[in-house]
């Protein structure tokens, strides 16, 4: 039982951190912030604050967005913290997960300290997978997560602040009070809809509220993006990059620029922090890469499983096993350097390990090879001749008209399934799904004489200085038509 002496104390250390937040986070948290996390902490902490952060990939964004929900938390009398994000996955995996471990830390420092139980975090507040509440108050003084989809427009609708008080008149405020102040976070805000905003917008509208953007600036167009450029007056536009930050390993924007090549899109959101270029001839919007990279959604029942095989030819060129069910990307294994009966072997024992009714193996070069050694197994092969003449295909807005060869149309029917059906790339393991997400968005495309579209090939893309987009080759393998089929091979090559 805290005596009163105890409590005077902790009162007089909440009005403390109250006026400083980066003071909050060192003395109760344990986190030592960055010059990037101090900035964005020191710009969230005035009444009324809207602060637009856009960031290169590993600054500590969460980290310093967890610290500003703590603070709001524990500092403040029944505030409300709506949390919003396109995904439930980057809420729960990312962001809650976050607040957790700061409330760890802090439980363990307030331990060492020798600071009575009832003031440990974990102690003053209920913490669950979408809702942290305070335990006396849990419906007036919480943070809660509510994902942010153009089917849910309603996530940030319906809070407001309480502790505003009017004058007899009823037609001005005379106070607004520390109590029930509200803060909106939204976490990857590229990536928010605007209908999200806009029935949201009654809610920021409320005397003293904060809102609290953060992400990578995957969208030239958007409510996050205006608050970096057209509406910057209106906002603290924060501008953190990767190599400014101690938290990001020093090579990181080297290895992207390998990939991916200097000034390309990928390079200029994950390692800059800077809006993409808007290039014409550019066949995937990086804005519909990234997004797959947040969704972790469950295959829907009875789709087919197909398994792509993309066979490494030479040098630094990779061997790719990817299964594709449906919108969802569930498995991709990555080679290097082996045989071709070493890769039909891999391509049998993934067929049946991951469960695929089909394997779909480039059958140009090297990948013939395969192809006949699993059709000796009586594998299930759709054997993809990726050099022959592209059939007819519907046309879209994206890219209207019709493809040179198979090759171009594999990759206009994926950016159209990439555009279209919000495919889901989260059950793969994170490197893999950002390089499967850039390699998608780095060829560019062209009209030959005959008015057909050609997607830059391979060797021009290393001409480039770019890696071959092996993962996205095998993607694309998956997505051929039925008329490419084992018995096409088989008198192709009888």
């Amino acid at each position: 039982m805290l005596t009163e002496a105890q409590l005077d104390e902790y009162q007089q250390l909440r009005g403390i951190w109250r006026q400083n937040n980066i003071l909050y986070a060192k003395q109760r948290l344990g986190l030592n912030p960055t010059t990037q996390q101090a900035e964005l902490l020191a710009a969230i902490q005035p009444e009324g604050a809207k602060v637009s952060a856009r960031a290169g990939h590993g600054v500590g964004k969460s980290g310093s967005v967890s610290a500003a929900i703590w603070w709001m938390l524990e500092c403040f009398d029944f505030p409300k913290i709506p949390c919003t994000a396109p995904s439930a996955s980057q809420l729960r995996d990312v962001l809650w997960s976050e607040l957790g471990k700061w409330a760890r830390k802090s439980d363990a420092m307030s331990r060492a300290n020798g600071l009575p139980p009832e003031l440990w975090l974990s102690n003053l507040f209920t913490i669950n997978q979408d809702r942290i509440a305070d335990k006396g108050s849990p419906d007036q003084w919480f943070a809660v997560a509510r994902t942010a989809r153009k089917e849910n427009p309603d996530a940030l609708q319906g809070f407001h602040a309480s502790g505003v008080r009017i004058s007899a008149d009823g037609t001005t405020v005379e106070e607004i009070a520390d109590d029930g102040q509200i803060m909106f976070v939204v976490e990857e805000a590229s990536g928010v809809d605007d209908k999200i905003f806009e029935v949201a917008e009654g809610a920021l509208s409320s005397h003293g509220a904060r809102l609290l953007m953060v992400g990578n600036p995957t969208r030239n167009t958007g409510y996050f993006a205006r608050s970096h450029k057209q509406d910057r007056a209106d906002f603290t536009a924060l501008h953190f990059k990767c190599g400014d930050s101690p938290l990001v390993d020093p090579t990181y924007r080297q290895r992207l620029v390998r990939k991916f090549g200097e000034g390309s899109n990928v390079v200029r959101v994950r390692a800059d922090g800077d809006f993409p270029k808007q290039d014409d001839d550019t066949l995937i919007a990086l804005e519909d890469a990234e997004a797959a990279i947040g969704r972790n959604d469950p295959a829907k029942p009875g789709m087919e499983r197909r398994l792509g095989v993309d066979v490494a030819r030479f040098g630094d060129d990779r061997t790719v096993f990817i299964l594709r069910v449906g919108n969802v990307i569930e498995k991709c294994e990555i080679r290097a350097k082996q045989d071709t009966m070493t890769t039909a072997g891999q391509a049998k024992l993934f067929r049946e390990q991951w469960e695929a009714d089909k394997i779909y193996v480039d059958a140009n070069g090297l990948g013939a090879g395969v192809a006949d050694r699993l059709i000796e197994l009586g594998e299930p092969v759709v054997a993809v001749m990726v050099s022959e003449a592209a059939p007819e295909r519907t046309q879209w807005d994206a890219v209207d008209g019709q493809a040179f060869k198979l090759r171009d149309y594999l990759w206009l029917e994926v950016a159209q399934w990439v555009a279209t059906e919000e495919p889901s790339f989260g059950a793969l393991p994170k490197e893999i799904a950002e390089d499967l997400a850039g390699e998608l968005t780095s060829p560019r495309y062209r009209i030959d004489s005959s008015g057909r579209i050609v997607v830059e090939g391979k060797a021009d893309m290393k001409k480039r200085g770019l890696r071959s987009p092996d993962i996205a080759d095998s993607l694309g393998l998956t997505f051929a038509p039925d008329g490419f089929d084992l018995n096409t091979y088989i008198k192709a090559y009888a």
